[in-house]
């Protein structure tokens, strides 16, 4: 089996952000584990949270362990590179960038999104999705 690591340098206060966004507030992550509904990785979250409210501006790096089948190809690799360096607007714009059929590309999209490599953030105003990839190393482990 091959292991992938997704690694990145984050800062406290964008991973308060990004706490918030997941769990609503601290009081309600704290709910939740007061009702004896929390894991290992909420727990963890919790910690990482009470200790960046002190320390927001210092930075910390993330590691994200992956398990992936063969299926991952370089094409994968090649739309996380065009993701992270193009920062195009939506699915079709990637595709044009990439001079790709559009509903190959949306597949592989759904594909990397499935895996956990990216996040789709959808625009309400013109109906559109936008691949980000929020990562700053992969480490191939065979």
């Amino acid at each position: 089996m091959i292991k992938i690591k997704l690694i990145r340098k984050i800062s406290g206060k964008k991973l308060i952000q990004e706490f918030e966004e997941k769990y609503g507030s601290i009081d309600n992550l704290k709910k939740i584990f007061k009702e004896g509904k929390g894991d290992m990785k909420m727990e963890l979250d919790l910690e990482d949270w009470e200790y960046f409210q002190k320390h927001p501006e210092e930075e910390m790096e993330q590691r994200v362990l992956l398990y992936d089948d063969p299926s991952f190809s370089m094409t994968d690799l090649k739309i996380l590179d065009f993701i992270k360096n193009e920062k195009p607007e939506s699915i079709s714009e990637l595709a044009k960038l990439m001079n790709k059929d559009v509903g190959n590309i949306a597949k592989k999209i759904n594909n990397l999104k499935e895996k956990g490599f990216i996040e789709l953030e959808e625009k309400k105003l013109n109906n559109t999705k936008t691949p980000t990839f929020n990562y700053d190393k992969i480490e191939i482990e065979i």
